[in-house]
C-alpha cells in the first residue's frame, strides 16, 4: 500500500480500495511523484456539525462531510449523501473516484463528495429541509459552480438540490442554478438523476456487449438494489430486451428465471414498500441474489456488497459496477483470478457524471436543450469512453478496470506536470 498516503480517521474503506487500484495502475505506468503524492492526499476534507431544531422543538446535532479531492482538470463535482454510513473515510474515497472518473470520461472536472450522517426516512420533510440547508449554509464559501458543484447521491434527489441552490442563492445574493446539479427541470435541471444513471448503465453494458458480439436481446439480469438506479435499470434493461430474473432491496430479493414483470414490480413495490412477496416470484434473502444463475449481475446500491466473504459464490457471467466500490479491491482481485468480467464503476457509472456535465453547461448558457438531444450527447459521451477503454485494455492486455484506472491517472499526471506546484 501507498505508504505515504492520507489516513482519514475511522473506517477507510473506500479510500483504501481506492489506494490499492492507484498503487496496481502505478505498477503499470509512470507518473511524476508529484501527481501521486496529489492523488494520495486529498485537498480539502470538512468534517463539521450540522445543528438542526427538531419538529418536538429540540436540538440535534448530526456530522456532515465535504472533500474536495483534486481540481487538477477542473472545479470538483461530486454527491450529497443522506445515510447513517456516512463518513469522512467514505466521502474521501468516493471523492478519490469521482476525480479519476471524470478523467476518464474526458470531462473538465474534479472529485468531490460528502453528505450528512442521517436516516432521512426518520426525518419529516420540514426537518430534512432543515438538514439540508443548514449543511449548504455551512459550505457556502468553499462551494459553487466554479469551486465545488454538488449533486444527488443516495438519499438525496431534486428537492435536496433545490434546497440547496436556494440557499446558496439567497446567501449571494442572486440565483445560481450552477452551485448544484439533479435539480427539477423547472430550475434548470435536465432529468432525474436514477433515470441518467440507469441510462448510463444501459448504455455501457450494451457497449460493451456490442464490443464482444453480443446483445441485450434475452440476456438474464439480476440487479442488486433496487433504489432511484435500480428501478430505471430495471425498466430500461427490460424495454431493451433483456430479461429480469431477480431484484433485490435492502430487505429481501425475488427471483424468477423466466423474467419478472418490470411494471407490475413496480406497482407492488410502491404499494408496499418492499419487494419481497412480489406474486409470480420467489421471495429469497438479498444476499442469495449475488450467487444466482445470469448473464448479467448489476451492483446498483451501495458500496462493498461484492467482498472476499461472497465472491466465489457468483455465478454471473458479467458484473456490472454501477455503484461506487460495489466491489471490494480483494474481491476484485479474486474476480480476476476467476477471469469473470468486469465493466467497473468508472465505467459503468457514468451516465449520471456525463449528464451533470450537460446540466452544467446548460446553466452557463443559459440555453436548455431538448431531453432527446440530452439523451444523444450522453449516450454519444458513455459509448465512446466505452470503446476508448476497451480499445486500451485489449491492446495493452489489461482488464477494463485498469485500463480506466491508467488513462484516467495519465491524463490528470499530465494536467498536474503542466501546472506545477504552487510554491
Amino acid at each position: 500500500m501507498l505508504k505515504s498516503a492520507y489516513k482519514p480517521p475511522g473506517e477507510p474503506g473506500l479510500w483504501h480500495d481506492f489506494l490499492a487500484q492507484l498503487e496496481r495502475t502505478l505498477t503499470h505506468i509512470e507518473a511524476h511523484p508529484a501527481t501521486v503524492e496529489y492523488l494520495t492526499h486529498p485537498r480539502r476534507t470538512i468534517a463539521l456539525t450540522v445543528p438542526v431544531q427538531l419538529d418536538d422543538g429540540t436540538v440535534h446535532f448530526f456530522s456532515g462531510y465535504r472533500v474536495v479531492h483534486n481540481i487538477a482538470l477542473g472545479p470538483s463535482r461530486g454527491g450529497v449523501r443522506f445515510h447513517p454510513r456516512v463518513s469522512l473515510g467514505q466521502s474521501v474515497g468516493l471523492a478519490a473516484l469521482a476525480t479519476v472518473q471524470s478523467a476518464v470520461f474526458h470531462l473538465p472536472y474534479g472529485g468531490a463528495a460528502g453528505g450528512v450522517a442521517i436516516d432521512p426516512r426518520s426525518l419529516s420533510q420540514g426537518e430534512l429541509e432543515r438538514v439540508t440547508r443548514r449543511y449548504a449554509a455551512e459550505l457556502v464559501d468553499v462551494i459553487g459552480p466554479d469551486k465545488d458543484i454538488l449533486g444527488p447521491d443516495l438519499g438525496t434527489g431534486e428537492r435536496e438540490m433545490a434546497w440547496i441552490m436556494d440557499t446558496f442563492s439567497t446567501n449571494r445574493g442572486f440565483t445560481e442554478p450552477g452551485v448544484v446539479t439533479g435539480k427539477p427541470p423547472q430550475l434548470g435541471g435536465v432529468s432525474k438523476r436514477g433515470e441518467a444513471v440507469g441510462r448510463g448503465v444501459l448504455y455501457a453494458v450494451e457497449e460493451f456487449a456490442r464490443v464482444g458480439g453480443g446483445s441485450l436481446d434475452g440476456a438474464a439480469v439480476a440487479i442488486q438494489g433496487y433504489g432511484k438506479v435500480g428501478r430505471a435499470v430495471a425498466r430500461l434493461f427490460s424495454e431493451a430486451g433483456a430479461r429480469i430474473v431477480a431484484v433485490s432491496d435492502e430487505w429481501n430479493a425475488v427471483y424468477q428465471p423466466e423474467g419478472i414483470d418490470v411494471t407490475a414490480l413496480q406497482a407492488h413495490y410502491k404499494e408496499t414498500g418492499r419487494v419481497e412477496d412480489f406474486p409470480g416470484a420467489h421471495t429469497i434473502g438479498r444476499e442469495a441474489l449475488v450467487g444466482l444463475d445470469a448473464d448479467y449481475l448489476i451492483l446498483a446500491a451501495v458500496e462493498g456488497v461484492v467482498n472476499e466473504s461472497n465472491v466465489d459464490q457468483i455465478r454471473a457471467g458479467t458484473i456490472v459496477e454501477a455503484a461506487f466500490g460495489a466491489i471490494t479491491a480483494g474481491a476484485d482481485a479474486r474476480l480476476r483470478e476467476l477471469q469473470t468480467p468486469v465493466v467497473p464503476d468508472l465505467l459503468a457509472g457514468g451516465g449520471g457524471l456525463a449528464m451533470d456535465y450537460l446540466e452544467w453547461v446548460q446553466n452557463f448558457s443559459m440555453f436548455n436543450w431538448s431531453e432527446e438531444r440530452v439523451w444523444e450527447a450522453m449516450q454519444r459521451r458513455v459509448s465512446q469512453t466505452l470503446q476508448e477503454v476497451c480499445g486500451y485494455a485489449e491492446e495493452h492486455g489489461v482488464d477494463l478496470r485498469l485500463a480506466a484506472y491508467e488513462l484516467g491517472v495519465e491524463r490528470i499526471n499530465i494536467a498536474t506536470a503542466m501546472q506545477g506546484v504552487y510554491p
